[in-house]
């Protein structure tokens, strides 16, 4: 098997391995939303709270805060909006490509249809 080729294809190492990934996306969004606090605290207190009073002396941390949390609800109307359905076709696409327990039935479904149709034709 040529590098080429190697690298191009996909393999399929079973559920198991998608479903640690699954778990694990799924667990990290509440360690993000920890996180982008702290990250958030701490920069406003290490960096911006100077050139914040600075430049817009009248900005609390409230009001610095809730501009970051404008700011995430805007690029989730962004994702949903647009990334979303562009994501779930890229998904349905590869599921039916590998290893779709439906695929079978379907061909199935289509043979019975099109003896059906010749039937109806006779």
């Amino acid at each position: 098997m040529g590098i080429r080729k190697f690298l191009a294809k996909q393999y399929n190492f079973g559920p198991w391995l998608g479903g640690l990934k699954d778990l694990f996306s799924r667990t990290m969004l509440y360690v993000s939303i920890i996180n982008f606090i702290l990250i958030a605290v701490t920069a406003y207190n290490v960096t911006l709270k100077t050139f914040l009073l600075q430049y817009v002396p009248w900005i609390s941390f409230w009001m610095y805060f809730m501009g970051l949390v404008v700011i995430v609800l805007l690029a989730m109307a962004l994702e949903f909006k647009f990334i979303v359905p562009s994501h779930y076709t890229f998904l349905n696409k590869q599921e039916f490509e590998h290893q779709n327990l439906i695929r079978q039935e379907l061909k199935e479904i289509k043979d019975i249809l099109e003896e059906l149709k010749k039937e109806d034709e006779e």
